[in-house]
């Protein structure tokens, strides 16, 4: 090796990027055909990865946040074939679709966990930017306390005590029977609340991953 040779900077190895559970912040997500309108052919960076803790490290979930100029979605990987795509929503674009006396049943602790809820438009008159984040009927599979956390625990441990960073809210989630769309809640305390309409995609509906450039 020559003198000089060794001062010269190493190239850092190009990062692969082969499956969605390891995306990180800037990289891209580019959707195949599919029935969620706002994503075909769309690309998306990835702006935020945050989690929610339903019971220590076995029970929490991965969330990556999305974005390009016209929209945001959620992204979770449930497992290596099968990922959650979730669509937030606002009350009046939710009211649209659903009985705001269910809705409020749902969000109530002492009304039990096992609610049914249906759509109360037939399933062609549904708004066109829900197309394809929505089902006609869904069953209450839990209501629980969870944190959450704005920060990426892939690699590492949830704090193991209160205080660490984390935001309490009530979890309310529902799901169709043939298990390919849910519907969730999270309400904070003050009353802010967040709501997704999910769908479940295979992973081949990904068409496209690109590395965030490297420095």
């Amino acid at each position: 090796m020559g003198l000089f040779n060794r001062f010269k900077n190493k190239e850092t190895a190009a990062r692969k990027l082969d499956h969605p559970r390891d995306l990180l912040m800037g990289d891209m997500v580019e959707f195949a055909l599919m029935n969620q309108l706002q994503l075909i052919n769309q690309s998306f960076q990835v702006s935020k990865i945050w989690t929610l803790d339903l019971g220590g490290d076995r029970h929490k979930r991965t969330y990556f946040q999305l974005d390009n100029a016209e929209q945001n979605i959620r992204l979770r990987i449930v497992s290596d074939d099968v990922l959650e795509l979730g669509l937030d929503v606002y009350p009046d674009t939710l009211l649209k679709i659903f009985s705001e006396a269910d809705i409020t049943d749902i969000l109530d602790p002492d009304s039990g966990v096992n609610h049914q809820l249906s759509i109360n438009v037939p399933i062609t008159k549904i708004p066109q930017e829900l197309v394809g984040w929505v089902t006609k009927n869904y069953r209450q599979e839990g209501f629980e306390l969870a944190y959450r956390y704005e920060d990426d625990y892939r690699n590492k441990s949830l704090p193991d005590f209160v205080d660490g960073g984390e935001e309490g809210c009530d979890f309310a989630w529902l799901i169709s029977d043939d298990r390919k769309y849910a519907l969730e809640f999270r309400v904070f305390d003050g009353g802010r609340t967040e709501v997704h309409l999910c769908a479940y995609v295979p992973l081949r509906k990904i068409d496209s991953l690109w590395p965030a450039k490297q420095a």
